[in-house]
């Protein structure tokens, strides 16, 4: 029997990268999911989330997921988060955190809406948006412990702590937040499990 790993999906990202770095901080035993040949290292599985095969072996022996794949425009959120789900669920792995983006949090101003579609929008292109969308759709679809991390505009700075976390709606006047911190909370929050089946947003 293999020793529970947590999977890390999206490790060499920028906000992966951090991830990573923590859970290596915390002596946290995890496996990091990677498309490349060349991105392998110790406890990696080399695959493609969009397969589906590929994701079930890859999660046999997960204790749960951190998700921080990004959106590429063709698709690989959204079919690596529903061969996550499918996978989670025929091996009754619970948990899961993913980074979203702010655009999917409820509007502040237009509660109805979500950021991304009313006058808080300052984005032009809402491809990535309506991706982060489809994957929030289909696991608040599930019983899955999910939590997405919604953070604003993301900036490369040093972790600084001091970052306002607020469910469902980004904290008010929220400008930016860096990679490091969001990945920070991310591990945090896997842990803790504050905001369970809830989207949070993350901004200084």
């Amino acid at each position: 029997m293999t020793a529970s790993k947590l999977l890390l999906l999206g490790a060499t990202g920028k906000t992966g990268q951090f991830i990573a770095s923590y859970l290596e901080d915390r002596n946290v035993p995890f496996k990091r999911f990677v498309r490349l040949p060349e991105q392998m290292i110790d406890e990696s599985y080399l695959g493609d989330v969009r397969n589906q095969h590929d994701v079930f072996e890859a999660i046999v022996d997960a204790s749960g997921v951190i998700c921080a794949l990004n959106t590429e425009g063709n698709g690989t959120l959204v079919s690596g988060i529903t061969n996550l789900i499918a996978a989670m669920q025929h091996y009754r792995v619970k948990r899961i955190v993913t980074i979203g983006t702010a655009g999917i949090l409820q509007s502040e101003l237009q509660p109805e809406l979500l950021r991304y579609q009313s006058s808080e929008n300052r984005r032009l292109n809402h491809d990535a948006a309506k991706e982060h969308e489809q994957a929030y759709r289909a696991l608040a679809n599930t019983d899955l412990d999910w939590t997405i991390v919604c953070p604003t505009k993301l900036v490369q700075e040093e972790l600084r702590g001091g970052y306002r976390v607020r469910k469902e709606i980004l904290p008010s006047g929220g400008a930016s937040i860096s990679f490091a911190d969001t990945a920070e909370f991310a591990v945090s929050e896997y842990f803790n499990g504050a905001y369970v089946r809830e989207r949070v947003g993350i901004s200084y």
